[in-house]
This record gives structure tokens, sequence and C-alpha cells, in this order.
């Protein structure tokens, strides 16, 4: 049987479909409000035909809410609403092509441009960052353009430029007391252009450049330091009378000085210990192994600019004994 006129989707008693844009994360809300159901009452949504099951719907409000994620032109299509229950069924079509997904599209930009923050600076690793967070932004619907002394900038060897879903930023690699001076972001959406504006000279640019230098230090160091990068496990298990290869891999600028340690003692390359230095690559032989080696081992590599230790536990076990991580099973 068919539902009773007050039970349609979107008609009845004056409440209807509604299109909602989340101005926080470029998010959409639609929603379709229903009366005169019952307990039974399902409520379904669909696009292109087939059902969405991420669709929610509250039985004490009668209202049906789909929201969708990061708008993008893959949702573009006819969505519907269907309501059924012993009575029959009844649904509403929303048509999201063409002017009305353009024009939702437009308000998202209109919305992420009047969004956009004051333009900060930061010293980074690289150079200098200049950006403005965002609640949203889409590529294709907005546009940017950052002029330096009212100059337009292009991306280059120095100038990068770029947006994420949240964050409208240049960088400037290397940067050179010429780059000092006012920047201009403009931001267009639609019949909507804002412009940010920030000055990067005098006590601005000191800070913004002193903490270049301070992360690019850092990032030397970090890169150069000694380390062991891969290769020892964390437990060596040997039957007596063996012989046990240990090797890793190390790295550093300048090539660290190593040694190996058992139970942070200092180990001598004597008789049964060797080590061996090839490159990057440097193994531990422990000949004819006994209960005595036991312990836990560690390489020391260090330089100028850090030390690190890699650490691995043997265990050397009987003839006839099983090794001591399979007694544990």
């Amino acid at each position: 049987m068919n539902i009773d006129k007050e039970n349609r989707v979107g008609q009845g008693r004056g409440r209807g479909k509604t299109i909602s844009k989340n101005s926080e994360s470029g998010s959409q809300q639609r929603s379709h409000t229903v009366t005169n159901t019952k307990k039974e009452t399902r409520f379904q949504w669909f696009f292109q035909r087939a059902e969405m099951p991420d669709g929610q719907y509250d039985p004490e409000t009668g209202t049906g809410l789909l929201c969708i994620e990061e708008l993008s032109k893959k949702d573009k299509g006819i969505y519907r609403a269907m309501v059924s229950d012993d009575r029959g069924e009844d649904d509403t079509i929303l048509d999201l092509t063409g002017d009305a997904l353009d024009a939702i599209f437009t308000e998202l930009g209109r919305i992420g441009a009047l969004s956009a923050t004051p333009l900060k600076i930061q010293g980074t690793e690289e150079g200098i960052r200049i950006f403005s967070k965002v609640k949203y932004y889409n590529v294709e619907y907005m546009k940017t353009t950052w002029f330096h002394k009212d100059k337009r900038l292009e991306s280059g060897d120095r100038i990068r430029t770029g947006t994420t879903l949240d964050e409208i930023w240049l960088h400037i690699l290397d940067p050179k007391d010429s780059d000092k001076g006012k920047y201009t972001l403009e931001i267009a959406a639609g019949k909507e252009v804002r412009q940010l504006s920030t000055d990067l000279s005098g006590q601005a640019f000191e800070d913004a450049m002193a903490e270049h230098q301070r992360l690019k230090a850092l990032a030397i160091i970090e890169k150069n330091r000694a380390k062991v990068v891969r290769g020892l496990p964390d437990v060596a298990t040997i039957m007596e009378d063996k012989t046990l290869c240990l090797t890793c891999i190390i790295s550093g600028d300048p090539t660290p000085e190593i040694s190996w340690l058992k139970n942070d003692q200092p180990v001598t390359f004597l008789d049964r210990y060797r080590m061996e230095v090839r490159g990057t690559e440097v193994t531990i032989t422990i000949e004819k192994v006994n209960s005595d080696d036991s312990g836990r081992y560690g390489v020391f590599v260090k330089n100028k600019y850090g030390s690190e230790t890699g650490q691995v536990t043997i265990s050397v076990f009987k003839h006839g004994d099983e090794p001591k991580e399979l007694k544990s099973m």
C-alpha cells in the first residue's frame, strides 16, 4: 500500500530535504525528514542506485542524515532517500550534478577563503615557510597567487608553493637578504577575493633565519652521526662448540669508531674473538662458543656528531639441550 502523503520524504508538514556545508572540514551533509512513521519504518540512502550503508536515521526525530567527508567530483550523481514499511514506500531524489554541484563547490570555496588565517612565518630545515591555515581548500574552485613586493611569484629553484586540504603555503629555500620584504597571498573563490599580507623583514626575518640555521644544523647532525642501521637480532641462540657470526650495518660521517661490549664491558679481540670491518659492514665472530660466551653484547659506534649502541643477547646451550626459547614454548 502507499504511505500516506504526510509520510513523504521531503514533503508533509513543511519538512523536507536540506543540504548543509560543514565549514570546519569541507564535508557535506544531506538530510531528509519524514513524518507519520512507526517502529518498523525503514530509511535508506542510495547513490547511483547503490545503497549507502553509512547513511544514518534517527527514528525519534524522523531525520535521515548522509555525511560525505571531503566532497569531490567523484561524489557527483543522483542521491535518493527512501522510506518504507508495511504500508508501502516513498522517496525523494537530489540531483547533485551540473550547476548544483558547482554551486556547492563555489560556496565551499568562499567559506574556505573567508576562513584563511593570518599569514605565519616559520623557519624550517630547508629555509623559511610562509603559510595560512584554511578550513577547506579545493584546487578546482579556488585559486591562489603569491606576491613579493607586489611582484607575482612563480615556483622555481628556490621558491615552492602549494596547498593541502587545510593549508596554503610558500617555501623559500636557502633564504637570502633579497628575500626580505612584504609577501601577499591572494585567494580567489568565485567572486570572493581575499588578500593576506606579512612582512618578512627586521626581527621576523632574523628569527626565521635563526630557526632555519638551528634546524639545518640538527639535520646535519642527524644525517652524519654514528648509527647502527640494521642487522643485529634481539636474541641469538647457538649450540656450544659452534661458530657464531653477527653482522650489522653502520653509518656515519666521519667514519665511526667501533667497539664491542659484553655485559657493558669492552670485548678483547684475542683467540676465539675476531672483528672484521668491510665498509659499513661490521662482523664479530666467536669460535667454539661455550656457556661463558652467553650474555648481552653491544656494538658501540661514535663520531664527532654522536654515538649509538646496537644490542643483542647471546644464549649458548649444551649438546642435547633445547634452546631456552624452545623450552618456554
